[in-house]
């Protein structure tokens, strides 16, 4: 929001990166932005986050940038300004560098996954939606069903997506952000169990002298996989709704 001046007014704020536009054309491009009626008229200054947020991203939306760098853009938004700063980046003409934990966002926006070792030395490139790279990840450790396109061979395929959409119902946005979340979740919860499991057959390798305790590691063992598939029943499930 730095580049906004809050003793302007939100038309003189776009009339000052496109002089050009006529005043009923800036009140009708500010309505794409919710801005109505004498909002247009209000002084920066009076401004939530929010509203301020969508008033730069109005004045982005002008300039003839054409490579956007992205650092976390959704903090701090509030839910309608989210959905227009999807909608302006959908259509940004150029190429968008962004760095952000909104799930939703990155698979509604992304065309390639950069994913940074831990350490910092090497950069794997994944082509295709955030959802189809971590559903890579988890075919490479073993957990994915085998429909999900694999790597560097991702192509997204619009038109049937588009035509499955068609004849289910939409899911809203805060269908889709709960569902994207718990993905998250269930993945961390995954990981978690096979730990444990793990940790079970490293036992097993070894067992104790009781039978009673190497019939319980048994027990726990066979617990915590009926919890994995469970679990990945039900990640299936959200993966087949977020791909739709």
């Amino acid at each position: 929001h730095e580049g906004l001046d809050p003793d302007r007014t939100l038309m003189m704020e776009i009339d000052s990166v496109s002089p050009n536009m006529l005043p009923a054309e800036i009140r009708n491009y500010l309505a794409k932005f919710l801005f109505t009626g004498d909002d247009v008229f209000r002084k920066v200054g009076t401004l939530s986050g929010g509203e301020r947020g969508r008033l730069a991203l109005a004045k982005l939306s002008l300039s003839d940038a054409n490579l956007l760098l992205l650092d976390e853009p959704t903090n701090h938004l509030d839910l309608p300004t989210q959905e227009v700063l999807e909608s302006v980046l959908s259509n940004f003409p150029g190429t968008i560098l962004l760095v952000s934990h909104d799930r939703y966002l990155i698979d509604s926006l992304a065309s390639q996954i950069w994913e940074v070792e831990p350490q910092g030395r090497s950069l794997q490139v994944f082509r295709g939606s955030y959802t189809q790279f971590k559903a890579h990840q988890l075919k490479m450790a073993g957990m994915s069903d085998q429909n999900v396109p694999v790597g560097a061979d991702v192509i997204h395929d619009r038109s049937s997506s588009t035509q499955q959409k068609s004849s289910e119902k939409t899911l809203s946005k805060y269908e889709l952000r709960k569902a994207a979340n718990r993905l998250e979740e269930i993945e961390k919860q995954i990981q978690g169990l096979e730990t444990k499991q793990k940790i079970i057959s490293d036992e097993l390798a070894n067992p104790p002298a009781d039978s009673h305790q190497v019939l319980q590691l048994g027990e726990d063992y066979v617990s915590l996989q009926v919890q994995i598939e469970s679990l990945m029943e039900e990640w299936s499930e959200l993966h087949e709704k977020l791909a739709e």
